[in-house]
């Protein structure tokens, strides 16, 4: 299915977190790029990182390692909302998220993994010729062979949304994306044909990456970001894709060869579920902010300070939904009362579990054990149930941990990571401010 002119997506993801200003207005407005007829329905099948190498439990240590680096990450990029600073000391490298998809860029198509990740809005991947390119597991798209690749002149309205991180007008427009390592890329804001799944949507307005440099991403050669803003897919396709986008990722121990769908327009539809308002902040309008009252165990509510969950006027706090995070992050005001219930329901003495990276463990297996119901609430009387599955994670046969961690109290908005997220189908509508979820065998869809 050909589509014509649609919307840009731009150049690189604040899913890597670069350290730039955005604004809410300037990014969610749309350009008026796409004059198709007809709707959206799109599925591409997402597959999570592979370290086939590794036994399960190093994996596990990899993916929690990634977690923790994409955490000081957030935090790294939300002071830097707050206070117009960024903290050089913050260590932040490229390329942390935990699925990939495929993406053909030009034509003809040349197809390159990309990381996707509701934490960021852009979209970029590296060109030649390359003053300075990482190693990627497909060949780098050369855009002299490409029929349909044009650069966009700094008339173009879309250029504008590249904020701070445009570098000039020759008279196109380039962008540079500076990480707090020291990493960056950098190269022409263009337009493209993009290929996703089995559809071709033309006039994509990407960036085009020269010169890019840092730890790279081993795994991918690009980004897609699914975030809130107006650069993200979700954002330029619009109500051509009814503005939302679902996915269903399967759970962390199923075989790396198994891929989970996502979807957009039409095929995201989900019925049967259940619905909760989103937060927006003006501050940091990528994030997909939820809005959590708290957290109930066993069927009474754990003992969590008020306000603790809140987002503040400045950009701090709150809680977002994040697909590229592997484990949940919380606050340590309620990630600690929650623990100790976890611990005071469980009658076993924990085990240490410092080698999976993981704070609460035991010596046993989840069969042998029973574990406590844990329910997040969210305002408006939504309770979101937590099967064992999506808890604890089985590491090896005597070895079970809570796949949560706790955070120090400050900037940073506490995360609810994949591992939560697994085996629920779960559907963004932008347009309607909702985000909407229900259990589901994701490998059925």
């Amino acid at each position: 299915m050909e589509y014509s002119k649609l919307l840009g997506f731009v150049a690189l993801i604040c899913f890597t977190i670069p350290m730039i200003s955005c604004s809410s207005d300037r990014l969610f407005s749309a350009w008026p790029k796409f004059s198709s007829d007809e709707n959206i329905k799109l599925r591409v099948n997402l597959t999570r990182r592979s370290e086939s190498e590794l036994g399960f439990s190093d994996r596990l240590r990899l993916a929690v390692d990634r977690s923790k680096g994409r955490m000081k990450k957030i935090e790294a990029f939300t002071k830097q909302q707050i206070t117009g600073r960024l903290d050089a000391e913050t260590p932040v490298e490229v390329g942390d998220g935990e699925f990939l998809m495929s993406v053909g860029v030009g034509t003809p198509s040349v197809s390159f993994e990309a990381i996707v990740d509701t934490g960021s809005d852009l979209i970029w991947t590296q060109c030649k010729p390359c003053e300075d390119c990482f190693s990627q597991p497909t060949p780098i798209f050369d855009p002299s062979k490409s029929s349909t690749f044009s650069t966009i002149p700094c008339s173009d309205s879309i250029c504008d949304a590249l904020g701070s991180t445009q570098t000039g007008c020759d008279p196109d427009c380039t962008f540079m994306y500076q990480y707090g390592d020291g990493s960056f890329t950098s190269g022409d804001l263009a337009y493209e044909t993009l290929s996703i799944g089995s559809s071709k949507v033309k006039g994509i307005a990407f960036g085009c990456g020269h010169d890019n440099e840092g730890q790279g991403f081993s795994q991918g050669g690009g980004l897609v970001g699914l975030g809130r803003g107006g650069l993200s897919l979700v954002s330029q396709l619009g109500s051509k894709a009814e503005n939302m986008f679902s996915y269903c990722l399967l759970s962390i121990t199923d075989s790396s060869s198994q891929t989970s769908p996502l979807f957009f327009g039409e095929g995201a539809s989900l019925s049967g579920s259940k619905t909760m308002s989103l937060i927006k902040s003006s501050i940091i309008p990528t994030f997909w902010y939820i809005p959590i009252t708290g957290i109930t165990l066993n069927g009474k509510a754990v003992d969590i300070p008020p306000g603790t969950f809140d987002l503040q006027p400045d950009g701090s706090g709150g809680m977002i939904i994040d697909s590229g995070t592997t484990i949940t992050f919380l606050d340590d005001a309620a990630y600690s009362p929650m623990k100790d219930a976890i611990q005071s329901a469980i009658d076993l003495t924990p085990v240490d579990g410092s080698s999976t990276g993981l704070d609460l463990c035991y010596g046993t297996s989840s069969s042998e054990v029973t574990l406590p119901s844990l329910v997040f609430n969210f305002k408006g009387g939504v309770d979101y149930e937590l099967p064992l599955d999506n808890v604890f994670i089985q590491i090896s046969e005597n070895l079970l941990c809570l796949a949560m961690l706790g955070e120090p109290s400050g900037n940073l908005p506490s995360i609810f990571g994949n591992i939560q997220q697994q085996n629920f189908h779960i559907l963004y509508n932008n347009a309607k401010n909702t985000l909407s979820f229900k259990p589901t065998k994701c490998d059925s869809l």
